[in-house]
């Protein structure tokens, strides 16, 4: 019996790889073979064990223990997760087999009725120590699928962000882990909560069944609104696993969200699963991901996953904001501390963007001091600077919070306007040019210089669609206000001295 069971655990051990699939089957019947092979052997023993009942029951209990009831080692992770919950039945029906040899052991060797309740005893006893020993195999599985779940999690986002740097980089990097880690995902998105206003936004990337691209219709949620905006405010990750919850989630969302969701065309919604992207304990976003194909995606067991990808998220966005942000000062004017044309690109595009979603206009206004190189030569490089800086305060005290401006040139500087047409953008033109002049006359080192500045204004979209005709636009405007000495700020003063020598 002892070389049998010896032999049964090192064919165990030692299974070809082709015959992995069979290991169940392999212990179970020798497990079932050792039950018998151990009866017999007990039976013809009996009369010399003087303890025959404690033999047996611990003989029978490290059988019915030894008997494998996991899943296959080369089952996937989906399987491991889900074969784990319960042995499996043929399993559980060899148990049953074990024990039942045991009763019949025990019954022809030690009949009699105060051997009954003993019986019952041991049984209980066996199967109990069978479900215990059950119980902590499914506990170390699961734990271990988990990590192994986690590790795959980590590794796949750490190769998918590479080199990224930039935040909308990084949320793209963050989707194409997504759909390699969930394959039943449909569509994905990335969202940052805005502080200037409150809501939750794209920073440009969309995970569609195209992959991953710049999305055309974003949404803008509040917290709770919403599958995104639900996913921000919880605790933990939120799983939606039927059409009918999903579709209960999105009905928070605004008429506006609403629009843009028919426009975009995606497909119903069958399932979902999000979680909030969290660093040292405040909630920066949210992820979202849903699944058109099929309902039940996702389950409980998909959230840890889910919460491990985006707490790695949360901090590679946010090394992204601090690197924009350093990159962001360096890269500041050393004259007037305003940003320069790189950030401005990225700021009109970013811009542009918006105005699309919204359906809504946005405004250039490009500006510079006429005459600057003759009064810089003239007055000197110090008096030039004092100019430049004097624009910029200029600019910064007109503009609004939500308005842009950077210095584009060597005297040039662009302002980008959101929400604006043409006629507001020719007001704040005006004003800005009243009010450069207004500050010159006040400077004692520039007030004899008669400074004064031009515009021209680009509108999106009537003059273009693009960043690159936007700006042309607008540079073409303030030429041909020069040529014409129409809209430039240095006729207007000339013909206000004429205007007063006449008089």
């Amino acid at each position: 019996m002892a070389g049998l069971a010896v032999c049964i655990g090192l064919a165990l051990l030692r299974l070809p790889p082709a015959w992995e699939r069979y290991r169940q089957a392999a212990s179970v019947a020798g497990a079932v073979a050792l039950a018998v092979v151990a009866a017999v052997g007990l039976r013809v023993a009996a009369g010399q064990l003087p303890d025959f009942n404690v033999y047996a029951a611990v003989l029978f209990t490290a059988i019915l223990v030894g008997l494998e009831t996991d899943a296959p080692r080369n089952a996937s992770a989906r399987t491991i997760e889900s074969l784990t919950r319960a042995p499996w039945p043929f399993a559980v029906a060899a148990a049953g087999a074990v024990i039942a040899i045991f009763v019949v052991l025990w019954l022809t060797t030690a009949p009699g009725s105060s051997e009954v309740a003993a019986l019952v005893v041991t049984v209980a006893g066996m199967a109990g120590i069978k479900l215990l020993a059950v119980g902590g195999t499914q506990r170390s599985l699961a734990g271990l699928d988990s990590e192994t779940r986690r590790g795959h999690v980590y590794a796949t986002l750490g190769r998918r962000l590479g080199v990224a740097r930039d935040v909308t980089s990084v949320a793209a990097a963050v989707l194409e882990a997504c759909r390699e880690i969930f394959p039943a995902t449909s569509t994905g998105m990335v969202l940052i909560n805005d502080p200037a206003d409150g809501l939750l936004k794209s920073p440009g990337a969309f995970l569609s069944a195209g992959g991953v691209g710049s999305e055309k219709h974003a949404y803008e949620l509040a917290p709770g609104e919403g599958l995104g905006g639900a996913a921000f405010v919880a605790e933990h990750a939120e799983v939606w696993p039927t059409t009918l919850s999903a579709s209960m989630a999105q009905a928070s969302l605004r008429e506006t969200n609403r629009v843009r969701l028919r426009r975009s065309k995606l497909g119903f919604i069958r399932s979902a699963i999000g979680a909030p992207l969290r660093i040292d304990g405040s909630t920066i976003g949210a992820i979202l991901l849903t699944s058109e194909r099929q309902e039940n995606a996702w389950d409980e067991a998909d959230a840890p996953i889910i919460e491990a990808l985006a707490d790695e998220a949360a901090r590679a966005i946010e090394r992204a904001r601090r690197h924009e942000d350093e990159m962001g000062r360096a890269q500041l004017d050393a004259v007037t501390g305003m940003p320069m044309r790189p950030q401005l690109l990225a700021v009109i595009d970013k811009e542009l963007a918006r105005a699309s979603r919204r359906e809504g206009t946005l405004a250039l206004i490009m500006a510079d001091i006429d005459g600057f190189g003759e009064l810089n030569d003239r007055w000197g490089h110090d008096a030039g600077n004092q100019l430049l800086e004097t624009f910029a305060g200029v600019l910064r005290s007109i503009l609004r919070r939500e308005d842009s401006a950077a210095r584009f040139g060597s005297d040039e500087f662009v302002c980008v306007l959101p929400g604006a047409d043409r006629d507001q953008a020719g007001a704040v033109a005006a004003r800005i040019q009243q009010r450069f002049t207004a500050d010159t006359a006040a400077e004692q080192g520039v007030g004899r210089s008669g400074a004064t500045a031009s515009a021209g204004i680009a509108v999106y979209p009537a003059d273009s669609l693009e960043v690159g005709g936007l700006l042309e636009a607008a540079s073409h405007e303030l030429a041909t206000a020069k040529a014409s000495h129409e809209l430039t700020g240095r006729s207007r003063l000339r013909r206000r001295v004429r205007d007063a020598a006449q008089g």
